[in-house]
């Protein structure tokens, strides 16, 4: 099992000279008004998006393109659901984060982002359960970069 504790040493491993401050949670879920999943807020407090294991992830912060940006953007061009955080934008693919049901982690193909709603796929998707699944993936595929 991948606890934040252990994925936290893993991370400091790889970045040790991260800083984030519980405000950028604060931030995120109040202006996308939402609740985040509590690993994800535990693993923001180290990690602020970026590129990891192959994946840049939106930063949470004031960078652009950003986390809150990107996720506004689709709610307005595609009616995006509320429940969905826009995590990253792989060459032909999306990653989301659902805030409101599991799996919460969804990797799926660019063709597919008006059915992430319904989840009605054409191509199947990668999923994980948690944010915390998915973020110790990446630093799996990272330590293999190594």
């Amino acid at each position: 099992m991948n606890t934040i504790p252990s994925i936290k040493q893993r991370y400091d491993l790889l970045f040790p000279d991260e800083v984030i401050t519980p405000q950028v949670v604060t931030k995120i879920e109040q202006q996308l008004q939402l609740q985040l999943p509590d690993d994800f807020k535990e693993i923001a407090l180290f990690f602020n998006g970026g590129l990891v294991g192959g994946i840049s992830i939106f930063s949470y912060a004031n960078h652009h393109p950003n986390l809150i940006e990107e996720t506004l953007r689709l709610r307005k061009d595609i009616q995006f659901p509320h429940s969905l955080v826009f995590l990253a934008e792989p060459a032909g693919s999306m990653i989301v984060l659902d805030t409101a049901t599991t799996p919460s982690v969804i990797w799926c193909d660019s063709i597919d982002v008006y059915q992430v709603h319904d989840r009605s796929f054409q191509v199947a998707p990668d999923t994980w359960d948690t944010f915390s699944d998915f973020f110790a993936y990446l630093l799996t595929q990272e330590e293999q970069e190594a």
